[in-house]
């Protein structure tokens, strides 16, 4: 079974997506569908940590201005996973063809 038959299947291995990226190379797209999930799913974790430290630490001065970074990740989440939602979704396009 080749990677190309795999994704097809639905089967997301460590194999087929190195395969993936090899065939496609980087580019702009590549990076920014790297960049929107890791960056979204960083941005989640680290607001999530920001709030509970913010919970378990009593309000001082830094109480709020740990609040404030931890509300400005999560509004920053959203938008770089649509940014990788959308980057996978224009090389999906580019694997299609304008055929379809």
């Amino acid at each position: 079974m080749t990677s190309e038959q795999a994704l097809r299947e639905g089967e997301l291995s460590s194999r087929a997506v190195i395969s993936e990226l090899r065939r496609h190379g980087w580019s702009l797209k590549t990076f920014g569908a790297a960049v929107g999930f890791c960056g979204g799913i960083g941005a989640a974790v680290g607001a999530c940590v920001l709030t509970v430290l913010v919970w378990l630490t009593h309000r001082a001065w830094h109480g709020v201005l740990l609040q404030r970074s931890g509300t400005v990740l999560f509004f920053l989440m959203i938008p770089l996973l649509i940014l990788g939602a959308h980057c996978l979704d224009l090389l999906d396009s580019q694997d299609k063809g304008p055929s379809q």
